[in-house]
């Protein structure tokens, strides 16, 4: 065995990557947050990754000293393996995807060198230990070069089509691998550690910290539609169904017209809120008021002394799903009905740092220092700001005098800016 200085430098090198791959499988092992189609190809790219460490490692080391048989096996393991860790790769970004074809060129690949034991069509050793390329010497080199291809783009395409700023990292990664494997036939040298390899080894790290990274924005995905259930379902209040359907079976009595157009608008605040449960971002404000102006209808209604006043300067902006109606509604349950003539304002201004929305009422008020209790009401006022503050930017505030009524005041900076 040759062992100089650079052969115990690269002896190290090799170590330094074999425990990086450990510790990687460690932790794949014992990642509980990796899908586990994802992960059993974690497994089998890191594996391949070793074996392939271990095979350039007696390729540099010893191969002089093995039989020319075991020096072509050891070969043909290193050219059969490259265009597979490549597939995994690919499949590790699509798992769903069909690699029926892609399996196939990478079998065909494996035949050809495997054709090195009896012709010499691929590549053959001599017994002085050189090495003599034949017409399919490339052939590894091709395939390889066709599945980068497929890989850099598959990588690119998922990166542009789902607009995620962590698809940056398999993107990048797969970037490394072709350019270190452009890199490694371009220079046609021996060396002990190709530029693949390393490029290998870093690219399952990539992989892992993107697989990591998915499952933690599919976890916010799923919290963000749980609640978003949640503020749908607190806004269709059971006794509000029951007592607006009431409502309809009595207008049918006296009313038919009334009664219709009310089912109808109560039809339309009902697939309102249900359609809320799509609308994880902003969404126009006069779609809100309209949401906003259905379920003040059907109140008003019950509630004949309620009036309620709409000064609307400007509309065209965006707000999150059920955030004024929820407001109003809140006005209304809470604060004027108990009034001989309750009243409600919502006002919408134009600023200097974006838009003012008001929502006022004559109706009993509260006290604003008192803890917050646990009453829908108050959850679904500090639901509210809290939308307005992490989806806008904006602030939500909140002034009441008992007997005397209740200032919301929401300021919504103009998109991309702050409140100043």
């Amino acid at each position: 065995m040759r062992l100089t200085d650079e052969n115990a430098l690269m002896i190290a090198l090799d170590a330094a990557l074999i425990l990086q791959l450990f510790g990687l499988w460690i932790a794949v092992m014992l990642d509980e947050y990796i899908h586990d189609k994802r992960r059993r190809l974690m497994l089998a790219t890191i594996g391949v990754a070793c074996v392939l460490l271990v095979q350039e490692h007696v390729s540099w080391l010893v191969a002089d000293e093995l039989p020319v048989a075991l020096h072509k096996l050891v070969s043909v393991i290193g050219y059969t393996l490259r265009p597979v860790i490549i597939v995994l790769f690919i499949k590790i970004q699509k798992p769903e995807k069909s690699m029926k074809l892609i399996w196939g060129v990478v079998l065909g690949n494996a035949l050809v060198h495997m054709t090195t034991f009896f012709s010499g069509i691929c590549f053959t050793h001599t017994e002085t230990g050189g090495f003599v390329r034949g017409p399919l010497g490339y052939t590894s080199f091709i395939v390889s070069g066709v599945l980068l291809v497929v890989l850099v783009v598959g990588g690119f395409r998922e990166f542009t089509i789902k607009k995620k700023s962590d698809y940056v990292i398999p993107m990048f990664a797969s970037i490394f691998v072709a350019f270190s494997a452009i890199a490694e036939l371009m220079m046609d040298t021996s060396t002990p550690i190709s530029f693949l390899i390393v490029a290998v080894v870093s690219a399952c790290v990539f992989y892992y910290v993107w697989l990591h990274m998915a499952f933690i924005r599919e976890h916010e995905m799923e919290m963000e539609a749980g609640q978003r259930i949640k503020i749908m379902m607190s806004q269709i209040q059971p006794h509000f169904l029951f007592n607006t359907l009431a409502t309809v079976r009595a207008l049918y009595r006296k009313d038919p017209d009334l009664a219709d157009d009310t089912l109808e608008k109560f039809g339309v605040y009902l697939r309102q809120n249900i359609d809320s449960l799509d609308k994880p971002d902003l969404i126009p404000f006069s779609e809100e008021l309209k949401h906003t102006r259905v379920y003040a209808d059907i109140e008003k209604i019950r509630f004949p002394s309620i009036e309620i006043k709409y000064d609307i300067e400007e509309d065209d902006f965006e707000v999150p799903a059920l955030t004024i109606q929820p407001l109003v509604e809140n006005a209304i349950r809470h604060g004027v009905r108990i009034r001989e003539h309750g009243l409600i304002e919502v006002v919408v201004r134009k600023k200097r740092y974006g838009h003012s929305i008001v929502i006022k009422d004559n109706g009993k008020g509260f006290d604003t220092d008192a803890p917050m209790s646990t009453e829908r009401s108050h959850i679904g006022l500090s639901n509210v700001k809290d939308r307005i503050e992490s989806m806008c930017h904006g602030d939500m505030k909140i002034d009441s005098k008992i007997d005397e009524g209740t200032t919301i005041t929401i300021r919504l900076p103009y998109s991309g800016e702050s409140l100043q």
